[in-house]
């Protein structure tokens, strides 16, 4: 997901020359759950000044995910069990959450920052579930997300 969205910006970056030279440092990690791994990730993002993390099983509490420092900005959608999310650590990077498409497996995000707008899906797709249904909730994002 990072090197798709380094691609971008120097896409961005060549038909927009005032942009400058826009970073955003992405992560992806199945936190499989774990309090201690969700510890040890915030204490890698903060360290390595990371701006998007893309989390597939993270800690939950009453379904809701939890473990996180509150200065993060969390994105998880639906009523059960999430098992997608996305954390926001950089306050300049403007969201918005596309809920039709975000669920308990899947959070779709659009972001804008310094000028570049992009889009950034976090999905959990379940070993026992048919991967029809995956793929059909991918293309939906794709159709969504075109152009």
């Amino acid at each position: 997901m990072a090197t798709l969205i380094n691609r971008d910006i120097r896409s961005a970056q060549r038909t927009n020359p005032h942009m400058g030279h826009t970073h955003i440092k992405c992560l992806q990690l199945n936190l499989q759950h774990s309090r201690s791994a969700t510890y040890n990730l915030t204490q890698t993002i903060i360290q390595n000044n990371i701006d998007v993390a893309f989390l597939q099983e993270p800690c939950t509490v009453r379904n809701n995910v939890a473990g996180f420092p509150k200065s993060f900005k969390i994105f998880a959608y639906g009523n059960g069990r999430k098992r997608a999310a996305i954390n926001i650590n950089n306050n300049k990077i403007d969201e918005v959450a596309l809920q039709q498409v975000s669920d308990e497996d899947a959070t779709l995000i659009e972001f804008s920052y310094k000028g570049l707008n992009f889009y950034g899906a976090s999905l959990y797709f379940a070993i026992d579930r048919d991967l029809g249904r995956d793929i059909e909730k991918v293309e939906e994002i794709r159709k969504l997300t075109r152009g």
